[in-house]
């Protein structure tokens, strides 16, 4: 008799076990092609606008910031006449400068803290994206 109810309590937990980490998997994924979209849709305006803006590296910052804490890099690559490359890293040397035809502005979240999916399973699967905007 104590077999049998010591495996339907263990039955029930494992059947727990399982419901939360599906959930926390869709939640995961939820929030990573989330965050993806955030920065595919401020590499789509850099690339026709030409020009980073505050108002863009905000709205990244802004709503990235409602899916946890996510570290943004910017690095362009500039071409000169000559066939130079010239790189630009960071938001201070990026952020106004006007674009041209070409160059390419490279945008990557990393997500800073695991997420309920990493923290349950032991996974180490964080949440990052790269977009690459080229400038038209």
């Amino acid at each position: 008799m104590t077999g049998k109810f010591m495996a339907y309590v263990l039955s029930v937990f494992t059947f727990f076990y399982m419901v939360l980490i599906g959930i926390s998997f869709f939640m995961y994924m939820t929030v990573s092609e989330r965050v993806n979209d955030i920065c595919y849709d401020a590499a789509e305006t850099v690339s026709t606008r030409g020009i980073l803006s505050e108002e863009v590296f905000s709205y990244i910052k802004g709503n990235l910031s409602c899916y946890g804490e996510y570290e943004i890099e910017l690095v362009l690559e500039t071409t000169n006449d000559n066939n130079q490359s010239f790189f630009y890293c960071g938001k201070e040397e990026i952020l106004g400068k006007k674009l041209s035809k070409g160059d390419r502005l490279i945008i990557s979240a990393v997500g800073e803290n695991p997420s309920l999916f990493e923290k349950i399973t032991g996974a180490d699967m964080k949440i990052e994206t790269v977009k690459v905007a080229i400038i038209n």
